[in-house]
C-alpha cells in the first residue's frame, strides 16, 4: 500500500512537471508584461511548489497592506497561478536566472523577501544589488529555525530577543547587531476572514491544529498519529467543549499513518455534526475565535502564545526528534500521548496567565496593535534605504585606488 502511495505521488509530479512545461508560453506572457511587476520596489522570492504556499500566505496580507507595491517572483507556473488566485499581488514568473537579470535589470527592485531557507533562494541571492531580507514564516524553537543560511540575507528579520539569542548563540561569526531586526509578528494585527458563525453558548472551542510528520525523524513534531483521535475523542464526549481541528496541508505527506489517523479524526468529527469543525480554509482568525490551543512544536504553537491564551503543545514519540534548548517548552503544558484520552480534563487546570505574558514579551516583544507592524514597516524602510547606498567602495572605478 504504501508503495502504491508513493507511486501515485511520483505520478503526480511527472504530471506537474509536463503542465508547467505546456504552460510556460502562455504563463510568461500574463505575468511579466504586467508593468505591476516591473515597477514594484519589493518582491517575494519563492521558488518552491504549490504545496509550500502556506510559507508565502503567512505573509501575503501583511506585503499587501504596506506602503510600497510588492511582486512575488515565482519559478512554476502552477505555484504562480494560486498566487494570482489568492492574493491581491502579482506575479513575476522566472523560469531561470536570464528572467531574474531582467527584473533586476529592468526593474524597480530594491529589496527581496524570502519565506524559507530554500536552496533555490541562491538563484535570486547571487544578485548584489537588491537588499536581501530573510523573514522566514513563523517564529519556532525548532532546529531548523537555526541555519548558516542566514548569513546570506543582508537582513534576518525575526520575532523577539528569544529568536536573536536563538541565532546569535549557534552561528559561529554572525553579526546579529548588524543583521537582526526584532520585528515582533506583524500578521496579529490584521482582522482574519474565515470564522464559522458559532452562537458564543459558553461551550470551550479548541483549536487543535498539529503540524506534520516531517521528512526526516529529527524533525517529527507531529501528533496526529500519536495523540489525535484519543485528544480529539476526550474533547468531543465532553459537552463542554467544541473543536476546530486544522491540520498541517503536507499531513499524511510522508507517513501513511498520519493520513490514516487524519481521516480517522475527520470522520470522528463528522459524526458529531455542526458542533465541530474541520478547518483547511485561511489562517489567522483562530486567534481570537478559538478559547484553548492544542498544538505541536510549530510556528502555531508561538502564534498562539502571542494570545497569551490557554494552550496545550504535545511531546513528539519519536524519540530521535531534535528538541532545541527553548525557554518556551520548559514553562508552557506539555501533553503526552500516553495522557491525550484525558485532554477534556487536562484542559481544565489554572493556567498560568503572568507567566505566559512573559513569555510573550521575550519571543514577540510589544504585542500592543500595531506594535509590531510599525517594527515591520520600520526595518524595511532601512532595508530600501540600504539598497540606496552604492556598492563598494566610492573609487572602484580608479585603476589607482589602492595604490
Amino acid at each position: 500500500m504504501h508503495r502504491i502511495r508513493r507511486l501515485g505521488q511520483v505520478a503526480r509530479r511527472g504530471g506537474a512537471l509536463l503542465r508547467n512545461r505546456f504552460d510556460r508560453r502562455s504563463f510568461l506572457a500574463r505575468c511579466n508584461a504586467d508593468p505591476a511587476a516591473l515597477e514594484a520596489p519589493l518582491a517575494l522570492y519563492f521558488a518552491d511548489g504549490p504545496e509550500n504556499l502556506y510559507q508565502l500566505h503567512q505573509w501575503d496580507r501583511v506585503l499587501a497592506a504596506l506602503p510600497w507595491p510588492v511582486v512575488v517572483i515565482v519559478a512554476r507556473p502552477d505555484t504562480g497561478r494560486r498566487v494570482l488566485a489568492e492574493t491581491s499581488l502579482p506575479v513575476w514568473f522566472a523560469p531561470g536566472s536570464s528572467y531574474l537579470e531582467e527584473l533586476v535589470a529592468h526593474g524597480s527592485l530594491h529589496v527581496v523577501t524570502y519565506v524559507n531557507h530554500l536552496p533555490l533562494n541562491f538563484r535570486m541571492l547571487r544578485f548584489a544589488s537588491p537588499v536581501h531580507v530573510h523573514l522566514g514564516h513563523g517564529e519556532s524553537d525548532k532546529d531548523s529555525s537555526v541555519t548558516n543560511q542566514n548569513k546570506a540575507y543582508d537582513r534576518v528579520l525575526v520575532a523577539g530577543p528569544a529568536a536573536r539569542s536563538r541565532i546569535a548563540g549557534a552561528l559561529r561569526e554572525f553579526d546579529d547587531a548588524a543583521h537582526v531586526r526584532e520585528v515582533g509578528r506583524p500578521q496579529l494585527d490584521l482582522d482574519y476572514p474565515g470564522a464559522p458563525d458559532w452562537a458564543d453558548d459558553g461551550r470551550t472551542r479548541v483549536l487543535y491544529a498539529p503540524t506534520w510528520e516531517g521528512d526526516r525523524a529529527s524533525m517529527a513534531y507531529g501528533s496526529v498519529a500519536s495523540h489525535g483521535v484519543a485528544l480529539v475523542r476526550s474533547l468531543v464526549d465532553d459537552p463542554r467543549y467544541r473543536v476546530i481541528y486544522r491540520p498541517h496541508p503536507r499531513t499524511g505527506v510522508h507517513d501513511p499513518a498520519y493520513a490514516a489517523a487524519d481521516r480517522r479524526i475527520r470522520a470522528l468529527l463528522a459524526q458529531r455534526g455542526s458542533d465541530h469543525l474541520v478547518d483547511t480554509g485561511p489562517y489567522g482568525w483562530q486567534w481570537a475565535f478559538a478559547d484553548v490551543c492544542v498544538t505541536d512544536l510549530s510556528s502555531v504553537a508561538y502564534d498562539w502564545l502571542a494570545t497569551t491564551k490557554p494552550m496545550l503543545v504535545t511531546v513528539p514519540v519519536e524519540p530521535r526528534t531534535t528538541l532545541p534548548p527553548s525557554l518556551f517548552l520548559r514553562e508552557v503544558p506539555r501533553l503526552l500521548a500516553a495522557d491525550a484520552p484525558r485532554a477534556a480534563a487536562i484542559l481544565d487546570e489554572p493556567w498560568p496567565l503572568e507567566r505566559m505574558r512573559e513569555l510573550s514579551a521575550a519571543y514577540f516583544g510589544d504585542t500592543d496593535p500595531g506594535a509590531s507592524t510599525a517594527r515591520f514597516v520600520a526595518a524595511l524602510e532601512e532595508a530600501l534605504s540600504l539598497a540606496s547606498v552604492p556598492l563598494g567602495p566610492a573609487c572602484a572605478d580608479d585603476p589607482e585606488a589602492g595604490r
